[in-house]
């Protein structure tokens, strides 16, 4: 068998990956703390003909994460797979030996055609829609500045967007007058997407120009109706901008279905491609294009110029967006190997697997701290996420102890969360606090309850 050094990855076939990641060890034999090999050794087979438990075991082998603690935070950062390390590790060798001709040995252009066609077969959308960013915040500026707003133009927005978003969207208020309008999204009583909906609808005045929202805002884990979200913004002649960073390597993607104006996401959280790499996606097809310039980008004068912005006469959108100066090459590349791994094992397969761990996890957290506890995203398919958030305290507003608590579970478990904190209510006074856990492809039953028994364990001695 050839080592995945002597390969080239950029046109790897099904055939090709399940012989590249070593899919001859029997999965009988596979365990979690085989994770801790070198990353240069190859990982046991991931046959998808294996019964669940053995396939997802050979799943987790993937990964090189520590077996002294689990890692149940992959809304900050994901991990990396072995194969796309060593891969990632092959590209920065080459780049640092042939510096100037590394672009033609990778098979990659300024405007990455190859690379964007890949990624757009993979989200449902076309190459010419689609750009590869550097993160969420990138994607989320390059739209906001980029889209011609006005002084009393309103942006609706939920009050629970991150700062990522937050922070355009502040400069846009100070500098140029945006008016923005926080539509409060339901919390504890949420039951049907109709309720989102007629949120953001009784918001819509004749100023209204956009909406935006988090797909999955990352302080509860609710994932929000993205598609009838954007199908509103639609029928109101709305442009819809959407923050998925906590969605692409953990739910499915089909932009066209979604019908929204711009998307951006992450490549580093549930994708699990290196740091400083994300996608950004811009509507070009249909009907009433929304208008965007970009201010930050090198291809303008080539791609844009000659037809003065005019998107009826520029075919290809987001290529004027991909070329920024010297690009991180290596991570491009290795963004796009964990996007080839997660199409042979299945994005519905993947979404399908996170989502049932999370509803397994929700169901846990009531039996050992009873059903009125604190869960702040319903376990409803159509909501569900790989993120949980939850208060087991009476004081939900007590900041001190839930950072104790996630402090004390990673010093004394070895379980690895984060606390978040927000507004139940839009108006409320004081925060809100909750544990946030992450729940991932690498994850299984067996770990998610021994976090639990931790949790109630420390909680027990807490309360």
């Amino acid at each position: 068998m050839k080592s995945l050094r002597e390969k080239d990855t950029t046109s790897m076939n099904r055939r090709n990956f399940l012989k590249l990641t070593g899919f001859a060890a029997a999965a009988g034999a596979l365990s979690l703390t085989t994770s801790c090999q070198s990353t240069g050794e190859m990982a046991p087979a991931m046959d998808p003909g294996l019964p669940d438990d053995a396939f997802w075991r050979t799943v987790q082998d993937q990964f090189v994460l520590d077996p002294k603690s689990v890692y149940m935070n992959i809304g900050t950062t994901g991990s990396m797979p072995r194969s796309v390390l060593v891969n990632y590790e092959r590209y920065n060798d080459l780049v640092a030996r042939r510096p100037m001709d590394s672009m033609n040995d990778l098979g990659i252009d300024m405007g990455m055609t190859k690379q964007r066609e890949k990624l757009a077969k993979q989200f449902g959308c076309a190459r010419n829609e689609i750009t590869i960013s550097r993160n969420t915040t990138d994607g989320l500026n390059t739209v906001f500045f980029g889209v011609p707003f006005e002084k009393g133009d309103e942006i609706l927005l939920t009050h629970h967007e991150h700062f990522s978003a937050l922070s355009p969207l502040h400069i846009l208020q100070d500098r140029f007058g945006v008016i923005l309008k926080e539509v409060e999204i339901p919390v504890m009583d949420l039951k049907n997407k109709g309720q989102v909906i007629e949120a953001f609808k009784k918001q819509i005045t004749e100023k209204t120009k956009a909406i935006t929202f988090s797909h999955i805002p990352y302080k509860t884990g609710v994932r929000l109706p993205a598609k009838e979200i954007c199908h509103l913004a639609r029928d109101n002649g709305l442009i819809s901008i959407v923050d998925g960073a906590h969605c692409t390597g953990m739910i499915q993607l089909d932009f066209h279905d979604m019908g929204c104006d711009f998307y951006a996401a992450s490549g580093h959280k549930w994708q699990c491609g290196p740091g400083a790499t994300g996608i950004l996606y811009i509507r070009n097809h249909g009907d009433e294009l929304p208008e965007i310039w970009a201010h930050n980008s090198c291809l303008y004068q080539i791609v844009g110029q000659p037809f003065k912005n005019d998107r009826a006469r520029i075919e290809d959108i987001a290529g004027i967006f991909t070329y920024r100066g010297q690009e991180n090459l290596p991570a491009v590349l290795s963004l796009l190997d964990a996007c080839d791994m997660w199409e042979e094992i299945g994005r519905d397969r993947i979404e399908a697997y996170v989502c049932e761990l999370s509803s397994y996890l929700k169901k846990r957290i009531r039996e050992e701290f009873g059903e009125s506890v604190s869960l702040f995203a319903p376990d409803i398919p159509e909501f569900s996420s790989g993120l949980t958030s939850f208060n087991p305290f009476a004081n939900m507003n007590d900041k001190e102890k839930i950072v104790d608590f996630t402090d004390r579970l990673k010093r004394e478990s070895g379980y690895v969360v984060r606390f978040t904190e927000f507004h139940l209510h839009r108006d409320d006074p004081e925060q809100t606090f909750a544990i946030r856990i992450s729940t991932h492809l690498f994850h299984d039953r067996t770990q998610i309850d021994g976090l639990v028994d931790a949790m109630h364990q420390l909680y027990r001695k807490m309360a």
